[in-house]
């Protein structure tokens, strides 16, 4: 047990064999260190370290603290004597790598001392701390931050600032002493001592006075180029020269300085100067200069904040504005009356070329994407009667005789894209659903297939609701032809000896009321048939009747339509005519000529108005001949034409529906009321979820809630709250608050 017993040792004697190898070594002085010298040197700490007489690891610390401190000491003397900025920076960083390694090595062989003695007395985590007192390796860094770093700070930092300003002057990304740079930044890094933020020291000193100077240069370099030169060749420098500087600190500052350095650049390039540059942006739309407002978004999407991609989107809308006002102005209220389809053709070829624009330019981004549509919506509405144009070109579309298959799937896609800029939907839908039944009605549609897919593309768009009774009327014609044909077997079953079936054919659509666009006043009209058609009629009630329990019919003679057979000047003619058309020519087999009110009378259609209405399409095709004062209508018994099938039904689905005035944005008085039902339901709607609201958050929400029909206005949102006031659904609370009480 003896031979385990340490001896006393002398410190100094012992200290006095350690100090000249501690010195070597953070010197970095080449001498030959032999393995037998190392052994020593650490059995030397080790004995001082658990010498059993007083405490000499304290003395031990103390003494290598002075050897590292008089070290740097003489390093600061050395580089203060340099004047050149690089050399001052290579003979700072051969230093410090000299020092650190030398401390490194210290540290092995101190390490009995680090893992015992240091750890007890640890300044910050120690059973007894001391002042001062930190591992080897990082009491070497602590004094060089103390005594080189402090000293040294600002030469160093300026040295670095003269090596990229040497470097921008140039006009390379690459310079000659970036090895320097890159060992300089990762001293800070290493000198990085705060645990919490190994960062602080790198950004206080280095990166915040580098951005800073990086923004001071580049400011100046802005303001020289925009004196000198254009705003798109100012764009192509500025995007050269803040990808320069990017790879002229990558790889050498830390890649937090690398992402925030691009950063400044574009805010000193392109920020400040954000007003000038949008300036410009009219004219490469106009000339449509695609790289340069590529290169533009690219620069203002790097920006920390969204103004300058604001400022973007609203000269885009404002632009889009302007050309599409240049189409509606160029397609005056006449001429796009006449010619729909173009009118719309021309609206989506304009939203057409924005689009294609926003994905080469601008990668179709989301901001760029709602200026588009912002502006579309407000030019496409700017015509007051939009919603009855859309309307007429989809009917022309749907029409036989139209495109072909291939031309109609596209046009329904613009359709689709002109609907959703739409803001009166509602006012579309009552169009199309007149234009859609005298399609259906009329069989004149070009194929119920594109009939589907048009309805599908609106209700992608409004959702069920919206085309439900629209999708009635089709199920409706598809219900007729099986009732017609189970009529037909029953018919020839039980009255297929009948005169009157050998005579006419017919066919009947069962419309449910209340689905199809039609008029009440047109129903159960007293209009005077034809027997065989009367016979017909009372057959097929008599069958359906019997069929349909708890059904009623009521006829519309108005609507029907037929081919009536008819022999002028030794020649068959086919006139396909409307009922009353057809009523009103059998006259004429009595005799020539009728006086309008004579036909009146024996046809009991509803007025004379309507007499006239059917008549004139036979006057415009000369097969009757009218007195000036349409008193009197003459048949024309020298008739020739040279086809032998002739179409003088009238168009009257909508004569009924008047659009809104030319210039104003009043809506029809039946739209009006429409809209008075669904707003008040959606505003119940929202203050029953709610039960307190204020009117900007009702408004936001009912308009959001419509947004499928219809915008309203404030005072239209107004007029109707105050309306559900009086009916006693909700109250004024105070400050404009509704509360829900109903």
């Amino acid at each position: 047990m003896s031979l385990l017993k340490s001896k006393p040792v002398d410190f100094e004697t012992l200290w006095s064999e350690i100090e000249p190898s501690v010195e070597v070594l953070v010197n970095g002085t080449h001498r030959p260190f032999s393995y037998e010298k190392w052994q020593g040197v650490y059995r030397g700490v080790y004995s001082i370290c658990t010498n059993p007489g007083a405490p000499q690891a304290e003395a031990l610390f103390f003494q290598l603290r002075e050897i590292l401190v008089r070290r740097v000491t003489e390093i600061v003397e050395i580089l203060q004597g340099e004047s050149g900025d690089a050399e001052f920076l290579e003979l700072y960083c051969n230093h410090f790598n000299i020092y650190s390694t030398g401390s490194n090595y210290v540290s092995e062989l101190f390490a009995y001392l680090n893992r015992y003695w240091i750890r007890y007395a640890h300044s910050e985590y120690g059973q007894a701390p001391i002042p001062g007192v930190y591992p080897v390796p990082e009491l070497a860094l602590r004094i060089w931050r103390d005594i080189v770093h402090t000293t040294m700070q600002h030469r160093v930092v300026n040295a670095l600032l003269h090596i990229f300003h040497t470097s921008r002057e140039s006009g390379s990304e690459f310079f000659e002493y970036g090895d320097l740079v890159t060992t300089t930044v990762q001293i800070y890094l290493v000198l990085g001592l705060n645990k919490q933020d190994p960062l602080k020291l790198y950004r206080n000193e280095v990166e915040t006075i580098f951005l800073q100077d990086t923004a001071s240069y580049y400011s100046l370099v802005a303001q020289n180029l925009l004196q000198n030169v254009s705003i798109a060749e100012y764009l192509n420098l500025v995007e050269k020269l803040c990808t320069q500087e990017e790879h002229r600190c990558e790889g050498k500052m830390h890649r937090i300085t690398v992402k925030q350095v691009r950063q400044t650049c574009c805010r000193v390039l392109v920020e400040e100067h954000t007003e000038q540059i949008c300036d410009e942006m009219n004219s490469f739309l106009e000339n449509n200069q695609v790289d340069d407002l590529r290169r533009l978004f690219h620069l203002f999407s790097e920006l920390p904040n969204d103004q300058a991609l604001m400022s973007l989107k609203a000269n885009l809308k404002k632009y889009i504005e302007k050309s599409g006002m240049e189409v509606v102005q160029k397609f005056q209220h006449d001429e796009s009356l006449k010619n729909p389809q173009e009118y719309i053709e021309a609206l989506v070829a304009v939203r057409e070329k924005f689009v294609d624009l926003i994905r080469e330019a601008f990668g179709f981004h989301a901001l760029m994407r709602t200026a588009l549509d912002q502006a579309c919506r407000t030019f496409a509405n700017s015509h007051p009667r939009l919603p009855e144009l859309l309307a007429k070109c989809t009917h022309l579309l749907m029409t036989k005789q139209g495109p072909n298959d291939n031309e109609i799937e596209v046009k329904i896609d613009q359709i689709g894209v002109v609907f959703c800029l739409l803001d009166d939907k509602d006012i579309f839908k009552k169009y199309y659903a007149k234009l859609l039944s005298q399609r259906l009605i009329h069989g004149t549609s070009v194929a119920n297939d594109f009939e589907v897919l048009l309805v599908q593309k609106l209700r992608e768009v409004c959702g069920c609701d919206f085309v439900s009774k629209l999708q009635k009327m089709f199920s409706d014609k598809l219900v007729s032809q099986t009732i017609s044909s189970s009529y037909r077997a029953w018919r020839d079953e039980h009255h297929g000896m009948d005169e009157p079936n050998y005579l006419v054919d017919f066919s009947f659509d069962v419309l449910t009321a209340g689905v199809w666009p039609i008029p009440t006043s047109f129903s159960n009209d007293n209009v005077k048939l034809p027997t065989v058609c009367q016979y017909q009629v009372d057959l097929f009630t008599t069958y359906y009747v019997n069929q349909s329990t708890g059904r009623r019919l009521h006829w519309v003679h108005r609507l029907s339509h037929g081919l009536l057979r008819m022999t002028l000047s030794s020649r068959l003619y086919e006139v396909h005519a409307s009922m009353y058309q057809i009523v009103l020519l059998l006259q004429f087999n009595d005799q020539t000529s009728w006086s309008a009110t004579q036909l009146h009378e024996r046809t009991q259609i509803p007025n004379i108005e309507a007499v006239h209405y059917h008549l004139q399409p036979l006057v415009k095709i000369k097969l009757l001949h009218a007195a000036p004062d349409l008193t009197m209508y003459t048949l024309n018994d020298k008739f020739t034409l040279k086809r032998s099938r002739i179409k003088a039904i009238p168009v009257q689905s909508i004569l009924d529906f008047q659009p809104p005035v030319a210039g104003t944005t009043s809506s029809p008085r039946e739209v009006t009321e429409d809209r008075k039902m669904v707003l008040q339901a959606a505003i119940v709607r929202v203050m029953k979820s709610r039960r307190e609201c204020s009117f900007n958050q009702l408004f936001t929400e009912t308009t959001s809630i419509l947004s499928n029909q219809f915008v309203p206005s404030h005072s239209f949102l107004q007029q109707n709250i105050d309306l559900l006031i009086e009916k006693e659904y909700m109250r004024i609370q105070s400050d404009q608050m509704y509360m829900y009480v109903a």
